[in-house]
């Protein structure tokens, strides 16, 4: 209600009746009318309050309220959205927005357009002359079905063998899956490395994964920052032979949901602010720490504009 909105700007101002009345050149009883919503100000009034409470017009006389999303259920309303099959809507956007973004940071060149298109079509959209990679459309096709197993399983504790289906669901029908040396949703049997970040060793990794979910497992309380020291010990064993940043970060996105925390999707945008993170983290945390809270403002965002009535 107008006259709400009016008392609580004049009390967030620290202002009195009096002090709004000698603006508006009205009575300080026509202030408490206004407040009471006995009486409606006129639209000189209205331009003037909202001068003085330094709004818009529009944020003065708008109805609706903030959306609250500390009581929404992010788990389910993606679960629900799934069911349904909803078009336009959060899990749809989820989808697209999760497998372009991962993917491209690992240096996929479909465009976002093109997995929309797959997405929605289950084809590939080419323009012209453009080349695209199978793999690229493997694994954009399999992140869509890793996106629906993690939603399926999100409010599961974090285990070895979730991780591993995570890996092999992302993985499978690739030219890397043919590999025999590759093996799929198992851990890796070749040393490899993580930018220039040295990782553990293949006979270290089964190891050093029982030891971090053992960790992580143990702590009372997870929040934001938790699952970020678990991504950046997650990508420091970099357990599997290939697709470590991605399995890192549908596991983010998975136990931000079950620990009702807004998750978040790293963009290909922040990807140089990502690696950076990741690379200095043991120095200085707080690289990484932003780079993530941006992404979660970011997917806020589409929570606040999808959800809102």
């Amino acid at each position: 209600m107008l006259g709400d909105k009016i008392k609580a700007y004049r009390e967030k101002r620290n202002m009195t009746q009096n002090e709004i009345a000698e603006i508006l050149g009205v009575r300080a009883a026509t202030v408490s009318k206004y407040e009471a919503g006995t009486l409606e100000p006129n639209i000189e009034s209205i331009k003037k309050l909202s001068e003085t409470f330094g709004i818009t017009v529009d944020e003065l006389l708008n109805d609706e309220e903030d959306l609250d999303i500390s009581k929404i259920n992010i788990l389910e309303v993606l679960r629900e959205q799934k069911a349904m099959k909803l078009k336009g809507n959060l899990y749809h956007n989820t989808q697209i927005i999760f497998a372009y973004n991962t993917n491209h940071i690992e240096g996929s060149r479909l465009t976002e357009e093109q997995t929309r298109y797959i997405f929605e079509t289950n084809s590939i959209l080419f323009r012209e002359e453009t080349v695209a990679n199978v793999d690229d459309i493997i694994e954009t096709s399999n992140h869509f079905k890793l996106v629906d197993y993690m939603l399926d399983i999100a409010d599961k504790d974090l285990t070895e063998d979730i991780i591993k289906n995570f890996h092999k669901i992302l993985k499978e029908g690739t030219a890397d899956s043919r590999k025999e040396w590759f093996m799929v949703g198992e851990y890796k049997k070749i040393a490899n490395e993580a930018g220039n970040m040295k990782t553990s060793t293949p006979s270290q990794t089964p190891k050093d994964m029982i030891k971090l979910l053992e960790w992580y497992n143990s702590l009372k309380q997870i929040t934001i920052k938790e699952i970020i020291e678990f991504h950046y010990r997650f990508e420091r064993i970099h357990p599997f032979q290939d697709g470590n940043g991605r399995v890192g970060r549908i596991i983010i996105f998975k136990e931000c949901l079950k620990n009702n925390i807004i998750p978040f999707i790293i963009l290909d945008t922040y990807k140089l602010y990502y690696y950076r993170g990741l690379k200095e983290y043991k120095n200085e945390k707080g690289y990484l720490v932003d780079t993530c809270l941006n992404a979660q403002d970011y997917y806020k965002n589409l929570i606040e504009y999808y959800l809102k009535d």
